[in-house]
């Protein structure tokens, strides 16, 4: 046969191949889209099929779900801000204490940011579940969370005291008072006045602090630690409410190590990090905050004979009869009560307003390397959008139709859109607002798993929500992040958030956002309007 005829055959041969090929995996459930196949004529559009995925049957009723294939090398964001690279694999395990501290000597001897990060990450990690949250004091400063689950919640003849020297206790003394009915003090901690002789000076029949508030902002204040340890009157604090300052510009390596010797000496002593606060008023200028106000259980004190029970909704005819004020307070219980545990909770974008908590735990049981994110209300601040694209290298689609731009391409992996998220189809300032189901349509993510969806909408999250559900556009929506902007005296905002629940969306993360504008006195408590909430999709199909 001639050379050309082997060439002819050989032909036949390939396209034969190439035909069984195309029908072979065209009838499987797995399909792998590349990044970039489809995208406008101009290089700055958006890549719009970027994920592989699988289809499955969903249980739920209207549609598929996705499960995400790791088809990767895992990403390393750089610069890595938010220290998810940075600490040494060794430190970080899925238990109890998932960023681990080890003795003084193999601290020194890592490298000086791995500390830093070390300490940075061990304060905004949590190790112990507490599903209620309760505000006493004021929101912005001067007031603490308390545990307020069955377990540990103060009951009759509880005893608070009170060893904070960085801003005045009496307005979360005097909630504690009126609401638990606890005796409190101010017990100010010293080299001579240990927690113990406290106990012995305010005739501690109990022999327990059901909370204790503590400030330390220096290495000599860290002894007052080392002392209630060596006497183990910590082992007797049912709560410690601590506020850590350490400016991250003048810390030293020697320092951090010193602070994390102590935070250890405390997991040792049984206490648990169960919430924290990124104190506002303690913003710097890069991620690491000036200080934090961490807050601990005692495990080993939690009442057994407690549990822990779901806050549920009712069902909607019952919400309907319900009044205003009872609405409100069954709003706002259930925003402050945390359903899903995650525990690494990492900042992303500004410490202050602007940024968002993403919970790490789960970002890393999707396909990171194809990840979208969808983020409305941006108002000029990229800073979540850029730091999340840099994180955790997905592509962001930002919405505003405020901005009076047109649609544009922000950065590598930041998309512009002039648009907003609504009910209907409808002109809105300078562009329009849409649903998710057009916007992805247009965009062709009908089947594209979506690894964040934030919204600070200004109010369209009530409207947009609903329609999300109905059209079942969220059962492929890991994390979603709102900013509910109400009252909570409205029966609608509580049905949504009863719908919510019931599509499979758990509250890991709430913040109450302490702007002047947003908060208002309602039954002798200082409330939000504007309440930053965080939902974990459970039935998404997360790789395990």
């Amino acid at each position: 046969m001639r050379k050309h005829n082997y060439v002819a055959v050989a032909m036949l041969i390939g396209i034969a191949m190439g035909m069984f090929a195309t029908y072979h995996y065209s009838v499987k459930t797995v399909q792998k889209v590349q990044v970039g196949t489809e995208t406008d004529q101009h290089s700055d559009a958006p890549p719009y099929s970027i994920h592989n995925f699988e289809t499955k049957q969903s249980t739920q009723k209207g549609g598929e779900v996705m499960n995400t294939i790791l088809t990767s090398k895992p990403y390393i964001p750089s610069p890595d801000n938010n220290c998810i690279a940075t600490i040494p694999e060794k430190y970080i395990s899925n238990g109890e204490q998932p960023i681990g501290i080890t003795d003084d000597a193999e601290l020194m001897k890592l490298a000086d940011n791995a500390v830093t990060c070390l300490y940075h990450r061990y304060v905004t990690t949590l190790q112990y579940f507490c599903g209620y949250k309760e505000r006493n004091g004021q929101i912005p400063r001067n007031g603490w969370y308390i545990c307020a689950d069955p377990s540990f919640v103060p009951r009759n003849n509880c005893v608070v005291y009170s060893s904070n020297k960085k801003f005045n206790d009496n307005l979360f003394l005097s909630d504690v008072k009126a609401r638990y009915n606890c005796r409190t003090f101010l017990t100010p901690l010293s080299q001579t006045d240990s927690l113990q002789s406290w106990m012995t000076k305010t005739d501690l029949k109990t022999n327990v602090v059901d909370a204790l508030t503590l400030s330390i902002s220096s290495q000599t204040e860290l002894q007052i630690i080392d002392n209630m340890v060596e006497e183990q009157s910590v082992g007797k604090v049912k709560q410690l409410l601590l506020e850590l300052h350490f400016d991250p510009t003048v810390t030293k390596k020697a320092d951090y190590v010193s602070i994390l010797k102590r935070l250890n000496m405390l997991y040792r002593a049984g206490l648990r990090i169960i919430w924290y606060d990124r104190v506002f008023q303690c913003a710097s200028s890069n991620k690491f905050n000036k200080c934090y106000a961490v807050y601990f259980v005692q495990k080993s004190l939690a009442d057994k004979t407690q549990t822990f029970k779901e806050l549920s909704l009712p069902p909607e005819d019952e919400i309907r009869k319900m009044k205003a004020p009872e609405i409100s307070d069954l709003y706002y219980r259930y925003l402050m009560t945390t359903q899903f545990f995650c525990k690494q909770i990492v900042r992303i974008g500004k410490v202050t307003d602007g940024g968002w908590d993403v919970c790490h735990d789960m970002m890393q049981k999707i396909n990171l390397k194809n990840c979208i994110v969808y983020s409305f209300g941006i108002n000029h601040d990229f800073s979540f959008d850029d730091d999340m694209a840099n994180t955790y290298n997905c592509n962001l689609y930002s919405f505003d139709p405020t901005m009076n731009k047109g649609n544009f391409k922000h950065a590598e992996k930041v998309w512009f859109y002039n648009r907003g998220i609504g009910a209907e189809h409808k002109k809105y300032g300078s562009g329009d607002v849409a649903p998710l189901d057009m916007i992805r349509k247009q965009l062709k993510h009908e089947k594209v798993p979506i690894a964040v969806l934030k919204g600070d909408t200004e109010g369209a999250e009530w409207p947009s929500t609903p329609q999300m559900l109905r059209t079942n556009q969220l059962a492929d929506v890991s994390q979603f992040y709102l900013e509910f902007h109400s009252v909570g005296n409205k029966a609608d905002h509580l049905i949504t958030l009863k719908k919510m629940h019931d599509a499979g969306f758990r509250i890991f993360w709430f913040h109450a956002n302490p702007a002047a504008g947003c908060l208002f006195q309602s039954k002798n408590r200082q409330r939000s309007r504007c309440m930053e909430v965080y939902f974990m999709n459970t039935r998404y199909p997360f790789n395990s």
